[in-house]
């Protein structure tokens, strides 16, 4: 221990005497590390932090497989639950849950929140020890409606009651029913589900029906899976023991229950951490995490080189010192041990800095967080401290001391002590390792730029694709009518009232009402039936995307009519149901949007026939990057949607507009919470993050790898032009000419530069499948995109190689032959 610490102290006192050469090597070493830290931060936060449960590690996620049910992924149904339960199957407990928006109407400001209803021994069974209060009793979990308890989310408790420390036993009203608290979930505890959002509130799977009655009685029906299963195994029972258990159950049921069991197939998954199923089953998760660990591992090599190369030239300066110390009896073990420590003390130092730049790094990842009408995270809890994160960051240091280090280390200790005692540079053996290095460096920093110029012009495609609307001057907020217990003949009265209010308001332009709308969290597929179409196979789909819109509303968006008439105050609930369709349905069924006027289709095969009035223009419905898709939009008075979207065509900001919006919907219904109140970039924003997030993610690395590269070429060749400083004196007095040597310079190192060019094109190219998935509007082997990265890096590099090669080709012969 002694000898290691005056190893320590040895290389403090060479990297302080070195400044220049110690900051070049920290801040590349900061930015590889930090780089790491963060996404691992991030990794971690998302899927590897235990939920704060009694031995996470014996908690599983069940779900199943249903024949011919389009879905590889599915839930239970409560009869099912009950089923599983009474059976012996390995498991000390099988808890459900399901989420819900829930309307609060305690005090002065009406809510919408997420909320979930959960089997009553939910928390016992996960292990969840309230931080105030307790779970649920058995008996709030036996009669329906007869117990309205409920338990509050740690981040909601703070928010709503400000941290009420006597929040036990008081009541909040939820869908207007008194229930009383009974608990605070620990900090941290936020569901069982991965990207779901994030209850504010739990309630006993008994009071469905209290608090959602319009969805129907969701304790019955075999069939109807719809509620998530986690499950706690018992001591010495492993998950695929459970999960056999559970499939002769399931075998048994479906001979029982033919219709709506039969062919059953249960899946487990662990499920210590917050999981989603069917991420895992499509091996989602597993991807991404990859690609994103490729990526900043991919820099840390590449920082690596960069060290590596500067540590091989550092050894071959100082092959003076080391041989004296050979000489004076030290052995080539202590030597390596010594200069071992001078790179982890390096390494260290990056990886303090490192730690720094992860925290920077995280704040702005948080940043491009998109805004949703609930919360999918906890943004307090993903962005706090873990000891996972130091530990890390320590582990990450320590290999790259051991990546970077020791092959400088066993280089510069096998230095020839004559030859360094006269003052002789030998850097032949450097400057070949260092040669391969450039050539490593050269092709990983290529691949980087090349993905990072990819997603560049994938967030400029996002950010300039015709979108079918208005990307500006409109100003939206939400409404759960169901919610409130409105049936559709009095929705119907609200909506027409709520949009003539709302055009009253000073400054707005029009208004209407639509949902889902194009390229919203809510959208999704519906089957159509054209009438008169034969599918061309038994495979070809015949969906579509669907909303429901108001009048005005193709007016208010900016969506253009390009045949026909759009959705108006004529289409009522009594008059023939209409529904105008988008150019690429018009064309894909009726060849073009003049046929397809008068034309009819039923969203099921025995439902009522909707006459086509008028064509759209094509848009994005579901993301950017989208072919031309299919499109319906029916009329909200004849189709309707309890939960509404209003718009607001104004040129006001949303600062000034949301008051007066606020007191009309107020004077309407004052119990009515609004939500999802944002402007149309917002509401973009949700999609365009995705690219927007990968071309600053990506890029920022590409930049760091390119210029860690570039410093890495250049210290190669200073490096290489002091060592055959004398070469070239002798050269240029035997009568070279400057433009000699500088081509000799550059003829060598665009050699190595050219093979690392064609390895880094070469893997970019092999990679192209899995990059073309990523992004929006652009192929993963896009030419322009390859050229245009290609030359920014030609353009650094040859930067990085004329300085020392010039600075060769101005060696005065004299001064070069002196030492002679």
């Amino acid at each position: 221990m002694t000898n290691l610490w005056k190893d320590v102290r040895y290389s403090l006192r060479v990297f302080v005497a070195a400044p220049g050469f110690t900051a070049v090597i920290v801040l590349s070493l900061a930015l590889a590390i930090g780089a790491n830290v963060a996404i691992f931060a991030m990794v971690n936060a998302f899927l590897l932090r235990p939920m704060p449960v009694d031995h996470p590690g014996r908690l599983i996620a069940i779900y199943v497989n249903a024949p011919n049910s389009g879905a590889n992924v599915e839930g239970f149904s409560y009869p099912q639950l009950l089923d599983f339960r009474k059976q012996d199957t390995g498991l000390s407990a099988i808890v459900g849950s399901a989420g819900l928006p829930l309307s609060i109407t305690e005090g002065d400001k009406p809510e919408l929140i997420w909320g979930e209803i959960v089997t009553g021994d939910y928390f016992s069974g996960l292990g969840v020890h309230p931080m105030i209060g307790r779970g649920f009793l058995p008996d709030e979990d036996r009669a329906p409606g007869a117990k309205p308890v409920c338990v509050i989310n740690y981040g909601f408790w703070q928010r709503r009651f400000h941290a009420d420390p006597s929040i036990e036993g008081k009541t909040i009203r939820i869908e207007g029913h008194a229930f009383t608290i009974v608990g605070v979930a620990p900090r941290g505890f936020l569901g069982t589900g991965l990207f779901h959002f994030v209850p504010d509130v739990w309630v006993p799977v008994m009071m469905q029906q209290t608090v959602a009655a319009s969805f129907g009685n969701y304790l019955e029906g075999r069939g109807n899976r719809w509620i998530d299963i986690r499950a706690r195994l018992k001591p010495g029972v492993t998950r695929r023991q459970a999960e056999a258990a559970l499939n002769v159950v399931a075998r048994a049921l479906g001979r029982e229950y033919p219709q709506s069991d039969g062919g059953l197939t249960v899946h487990t998954i662990p499920a210590g951490s917050r999981t989603l199923p069917v991420l895992v089953a499509n091996g989602m998760i597993p991807g991404v995490t990859a690609i994103m660990i490729a990526v900043v591992v991919l820099v840390l090599l590449i920082a690596c080189a960069n060290v590596a190369n500067l540590m091989l030239a550092r050894g071959a300066t100082r092959a003076r010192e080391l041989a004296i110390r050979l000489s004076v009896g030290a052995t080539r073990a202590r030597i390596v041990r010594q200069l071992l420590t001078e790179s982890l003390v390096l390494a260290l130092a990056g990886g303090l800095g490192g730690i720094l730049f992860s925290l920077w790094f995280n704040d702005l990842l948080l940043r491009y967080y998109p805004s949703l009408d609930f919360q999918t995270m906890d943004l307090a809890d993903t962005a706090r401290a873990d000891p996972k994160i130091f530990a890390f960051a320590l582990l990450v240091s320590i290999a790259a001391a051991a990546i970077f280090g020791l092959v400088p280390a066993l280089r510069a200790s096998s230095v020839h002590q004559a030859s360094a005692m006269k003052g002789d540079l030998d850097g032949t053996r450097a400057g070949r390792s260092g040669n391969v290095l450039v050539m490593a460096q050269v092709a990983l920093s290529l691949v980087l730029l090349i993905v990072g110029g990819l997603f560049v012009r994938s967030m400029q495609f996002a950010n300039n694709v015709d979108l079918g609307f208005y990307r500006t001057g409109i100003t939206m907020f939400s409404v759960n009518l169901d919610l409130q217990g409105y049936d559709p003949r009095r929705a119907t009265i609200f909506e027409h009232t709520a949009i003539d209010r709302l055009r009253t308001i000073p400054g707005v332009d029009s208004a209407a009402i639509g949902f889902p709308l194009p390229l919203d969290a809510y959208n999704g597929p519906i089957a159509i039936y054209p009438e008169g179409w034969t599918p061309r196979s038994d495979r070809e789909e015949n969906i579509a995307g669907h909303s429901r819109v108001s009048a005005g509303y193709f007016e208010t968006m900016g969506t253009r009519i390009i045949a026909g008439r759009a959705i108006d105050d004529r289409d009522t609930a009594s008059s023939t149901p209409v529904a105008v369709v988008n150019e690429a349905m018009a064309r894909r069924y009726w060849q073009s949007p003049g046929q397809a006027l008068g034309r009819k289709f039923s969203e099921s095969k025995s439902g009522p026939q909707l006459e086509i009035v008028g064509v759209a223009a094509n848009g994005k419905y579901f993301f950017m990057g989208e072919p031309a898709y299919s499109y319906v939009f029916t009329a909200l008075a004849q189709d309707h949607s309890g939960q509404i979207t209003a718009l607001l065509r104004s040129k006001q900001d949303i600062a000034t507009l949301m008051p007066m919006v606020r007191r009309e919907m107020t004077a309407l219904d004052p119990s009515l919470p609004l939500f999802g109140v944002r402007t149309m970039p917002q509401f973009l924003f949700r999609t365009t993050s995705i690219y927007e997030t990968g071309a600053s993610l990506v890029g920022t690395f590409a930049v760091m790898a390119l210029l860690l590269a570039g410093v890495g070429i250049f210290g190669v060749l200073h490096f290489a032009v002091a060592c055959r400083t004398r070469e070239i004196g002798i050269r240029m007095a035997l009568g070279a000419r400057a433009g000699q040597v500088l081509r000799m310079i550059l003829q060598r190192s665009l050699a190595w530069v050219a093979a690392g060019i064609v390895i880094g094109i070469g893997l970019a190219l092999s990679a192209r499948g899995i990059t073309g998935q990523m992004v929006a509007g652009v192929s993963g082997s896009d030419p322009s995109t390859f050229l245009a990265a290609l030359a920014v890096f030609l353009l650094l590099i040859l930067l990085a190689i004329l300085i020392p090669a010039r600075r060769a080709a101005r060696v005065d012969p004299l001064q070069a032959l002196r030492h002679e």
